[in-house]
């Protein structure tokens, strides 16, 4: 959906891949997770906050937005709701290639890694951990296998509430096989001149996180040459004072 949002005009879309950009961003989305799951013993997560951390978008789509559906729809009531809808086994399919394994292969390289690497890695590895990773997460899940099991009626549940809480004039429930009119006329907005972008979503999540773990390694690689050349520099400077 980004890519057609981005044709329609919406230049600031945000989606999943903007974590892996702007990592500062992950605190704000790990706050907005404790205060929906654990809203006793939690800040609330304001219309202000939302404001904060999505003010440069003018629409938001994917993960982790979708894990805040009513919280999303209650601060912006006058927004326009796309429910982009498929069949369950070919959503899951999608899933769990591109999210599911791509998330929980990765787990132990990147745990070790927050360590590394605490700007770009860590915040992101904490994020995604507490919505995919904890027992209080968007899946109830702590391994792959409670992953795997609980998502297709998480995706149900997701798209239930969807239209429980959002009122049918603004909304939309949207197949990409519908291609641009529906979403068009929606919208407000004239029908493009091109197709309408279809993404390997499975296949693009797997390229966006391999680019983010080659520039978090470059990165931890030339740290650790720098700490070596200081730590030569700094064992010579000792060699010159205790020779002289």
């Amino acid at each position: 959906m980004k890519a057609a949002l981005q044709i329609l005009g919406h230049k600031n879309v945000h989606h999943g891949y903007e974590l892996y950009v702007h990592p500062e961003q992950c605190d704000s989305w790990r706050r907005a997770w404790d205060a929906k799951a654990k809203p006793n013993s939690s800040a609330p997560f304001t219309a202000r906050d939302w404001d904060e951390l999505l003010g440069p978008y003018s629409a938001v789509t994917d993960m982790p937005a979708a894990c805040f559906g009513p919280e999303l729809i209650a601060a912006y009531p006058e927004a326009k709701v796309i429910l982009s809808v498929r069949d369950v086994d070919a959503w899951y399919e999608s899933f769990n290639t591109g999210v599911i394994e791509t998330f929980w292969d990765n787990q132990h390289i990147t745990g070790a890694m927050t360590w590394l690497d605490p700007e770009l890695i860590r915040p992101v590895h904490q994020m995604w951990h507490r919505l995919f990773g904890d027992a209080d997460g968007y899946f109830a899940a702590t391994n792959r296998e409670e992953m795997q099991r609980n998502s297709k009626a998480v995706y149900e549940r997701h798209n239930s509430e969807i239209l429980k809480v959002c009122p049918s004039e603004k909304r939309l429930r949207f197949e990409v096989k519908d291609g641009w009119e529906p979403l068009c006329g929606f919208l407000g907005v004239p029908v493009p001149d091109q197709p309408f972008p279809r993404v390997n979503e499975g296949e693009a999540v797997k390229e966006v996180v391999a680019t983010y773990m080659r520039r978090s390694m470059t990165k931890v690689g030339r740290n650790l040459a720098i700490g070596v050349v200081v730590l030569g520099l700094s064992i010579q400077g000792l060699r010159m004072v205790m020779a002289g």
